[in-house]
Order: C-alpha cells, then structure tokens, then sequence
C-alpha cells in the first residue's frame, strides 16, 4: 500500500468516526435537551480536521520515490470527483429547501455552516473512495 493510499484510508477512517460520534451525541443531546439544543452535538464533526495532519503523519520517504504518472492521474481524477460531488452536493442543498419552502420562505443563517461541514465530508468521501477504488482497478502487482 502506497502513501497515498494510506492517507486515504486515514481520511475515511477520521471522518467517519467522527460523523459517527456526532450522531451519537445528537442522539444522546435529543433525549436530554429536545431538539434545536441537540445539534450541539454536532461539534464532534470538527474531528475532520484531523485529516489535514495526514500530510505528517504519512511523510515522503527520503530518496524514493513513491509518486510516478500513473498515481497524479489517479489523484487528479479523484480530486476531479470530489469536486464534481461537491458541486452536486452544493445545487441539492440550495435547491431541495427551495422546492420545499417556496420562493417566498426563508432559511436561518444556522444552515449555511451545515453547508460548508456537508460539502467538506463529501469532498474527502468521495476523493477518498475514488483513489482507493483506482489502484484497487491495478490488482495486487500494480501497487
């Protein structure tokens, strides 16, 4: 397994652990506080930022090389799903509350960090799963 591919598996494993305890503790809060206080316990979704250390944690190995052609198309092309998902995920999120509300209704400024937080998640799925899923097309002699 190279380094990026261990990156992306960091990335997914982060973030699903942390949207994990986020609806856990959204779970928990709701039992206790009702629902608008429970989405306090969506602040475990900050745990994502924990991926912005994988740069350190899986560092470049001195005199080899580890990153040829093959593996800037594969990340290219998964940076290019990321944002394409990412571009979906922002439409839907715009347009689904604007068929159901209306064009007269209005939406509180509370949704628009669920926003950035929905299309951060995506992003690192998405880029992760699609270079996980390239090098898997190789087979095991083509790590």
């Amino acid at each position: 397994m190279n380094r990026v591919q261990k990156i992306a598996w960091y990335q997914l494993i982060v973030t699903g652990v942390a949207l994990f305890i986020s609806i856990i503790a959204v779970g928990i809060l709701y039992r206790f506080v009702g629902m608008p206080r429970a989405f306090g316990g969506c602040g475990f979704i900050g745990f994502v930022g924990f991926c912005g250390l994988s740069p350190l944690l899986f560092r470049k190995k001195k005199g080899k090389v580890d990153f040829d052609e093959r593996d800037k198309q594969i990340q290219l092309r998964a940076s290019f799903a990321g944002y394409l998902s990412t571009y979906l995920f922002i439409v839907a999120a715009c347009m689904i509350p604007w068929w159901i509300i209306g064009y007269k209704g209005t939406i509180t400024v509370n949704a628009l960090p669920w926003l950035v937080f929905g299309q951060m998640i995506v992003f690192i799925f998405v880029q992760s799963i699609t270079t996980l899923i390239q090098y898997g097309w190789g087979g095991k002699n083509h790590e």
